[in-house]
């Protein structure tokens, strides 16, 4: 009888190692799965995980790097870009319950697969979207709206925004999920352009009238000023440079970010294509700026992820960037 009390005792103390274990790897995965710790330069070294799909390609380990055939390179000879490279590659804020939503898987054969369209968004509790209270503003759809329908099933009052669809019109295309022709920019215009329409065969030039609002203008049409808005998705082909440019201008139009909980911004360096690398610098410097301004009006970095459809890198004073990725950027103090 000892000898099986003993024995009974000793089998409760694993059976309770084993738990606490099994906690432990929980832990683990969970932070895994959900985001976890973001270190210091932890994208560079490791964009992909090895565990990822392996029909999505990886960034190709020698690319095709576009060079200014134009070396006129004089101006701001101090100016180097490693911090760029910084601000674009290196988280300064941890998202523990980082998602991806959205997105159209296309295949060019059984083997290579790309995804677009989808975007980051963070539920830690400090950021994350309130359901059934939350405001989401989508800016650029492009008549690909998954990630727009995603974040409405989680219950988020949304507003996409598109001017290059010509066959849609104003609408509630789902309960609380609502489309407008307009455009987002820097200015306010009603303006006849010329331009390829989204979701027409994308071969021939069409001229319309359009429609572009500031952020703070269409706030206040939609009577959402005095609200948080809790994402704010800009996928507006290389426009953002210009509009962030715009909003962090001054004290008072940088307002409109601080009740802004969340960035989703799909980041375009077109500027860098230019043949003249003195534009080349001009350009990197711009989005320096911009980078560095939105980070001192708290938006932190938290994750970032290339693109895999269709990218391309250029080179600016012996550092290869990739032009096209998705970052989160998060407002924290």
């Amino acid at each position: 009888m000892p000898f099986s009390r003993r024995y009974l005792r000793r089998a409760r103390v694993f059976w309770w190692l084993c738990v606490v274990a099994a906690w432990a790897v929980l832990g683990v995965l969970q932070d895994s799965l959900s985001g976890g710790q973001v270190g210091p330069g932890s994208y560079v070294r490791r964009p992909w995980s090895e565990d990822q799909d392996p029909k999505i390609p990886k960034p190709p380990k020698n690319p095709n790097v576009l060079r200014a055939s134009v070396q006129d390179d004089t101006e701001a000879a101090w100016w180097t870009p490693e911090r760029l490279q910084q601000l674009l590659d290196v988280p300064t804020t941890t998202c523990r319950r980082l998602v991806s939503l959205g997105g159209v898987s296309r295949c060019e054969d059984c083997r290579t697969c790309y995804k677009d369209g989808n975007k980051l968004t963070c539920l830690d509790p400090d950021v994350r979207p309130r359901p059934g209270q939350c405001i989401v503003y989508s800016m650029g759809v492009g008549g690909e709206l998954s990630w727009d329908r995603a974040i409405n099933e989680y219950n988020c009052s949304v507003y996409a925004f598109d001017m290059t669809l010509m066959k849609w019109t104003n609408a509630e295309i789902a309960p609380k999920l609502h489309f407008l022709d307009l455009g987002l920019a820097d200015y306010h215009s009603d303006e006849t352009i010329n331009m390829t329409s989204a979701d027409g065969p994308g071969t021939e030039w069409e001229t319309r009238k359009a429609h572009f609002r500031r952020l703070e203008d269409i706030r206040d049409i939609l009577d959402h000023s005095r609200t948080t808005l809790d994402v704010l998705k800009l996928d507006i082909e290389y426009w953002e440079w210009n509009v962030l440019r715009g909003l962090l201008s001054s004290p008072s139009r940088a307002k409109t970010l601080e009740s802004v909980n969340q960035i989703a911004l799909e980041i375009h360096l077109d500027g860098l294509r230019n043949a003249s690398a003195a534009e080349r610098v001009t350009e990197a410097r711009r989005v320096e700026e911009v980078l560095t301004a939105l980070n001192a009006h708290g938006f932190h970095l938290a994750h970032t992820e290339l693109n895999t459809a269709q990218q391309r890198y250029a080179e600016v004073r012996g550092v290869v960037f990739p032009l096209y990725r998705e970052s989160l950027f998060l407002r924290r103090p």
